[in-house]
């Protein structure tokens, strides 16, 4: 794991690009989503599919899990945790998520899941985007 240093602005705007992720995700935001990626974004998704040009792409992996119909209304907690430098202007970030979902009939409120996110961004004209996401569920003994 790299130690380079990180400006406190690169640091924030990264953390921003992230946080619009999952936001947009709650709102049910398919733009939004798509916006926080670069043209050729790529999703390994919670059940390991990959959402690549072949698949489709960032568009095709948002409107498939924003449209279903057993979504609940969701609200992800994120926590950027480690910011490794992959090279000259690249960040993998590993962050920790949790997804708390609302049952609109009873008003009850639960954690649907919880895991990683594993985020490799891009500097591209002076803006943070996100060319690959790893979704990863915590299954496991690991922390991950």
């Amino acid at each position: 794991m790299s130690q380079t240093k990180i400006s406190p602005e690169d640091r924030q705007a990264i953390t921003d690009t992230l946080s619009r992720y999952v936001w947009c995700m709650d709102t049910r935001h398919i733009e939004g989503v798509v916006a926080v990626f670069t043209q050729d974004g790529v999703i390994r998704d919670v059940t390991g599919n990959v959402w690549d040009e072949t698949a489709g792409g960032v568009r095709a992996f948002a409107t498939h899990f924003l449209t279903l119909p057993e979504r609940p209304v969701s609200q992800h907690w994120l926590q950027p945790m480690i910011f490794e430098n992959m090279d000259v202007s690249d960040y993998c970030v590993t962050s920790y998520w949790a997804l708390l979902a609302l049952d609109a009939n009873t008003g009850d409120k639960s954690f649907r899941s919880f895991g990683s996110y594993r985020d490799t961004c891009v500097n591209l004209n002076g803006v943070w985007l996100i060319k690959e996401k790893r979704i990863d569920p915590w299954k496991s003994e690991e922390p991950r």
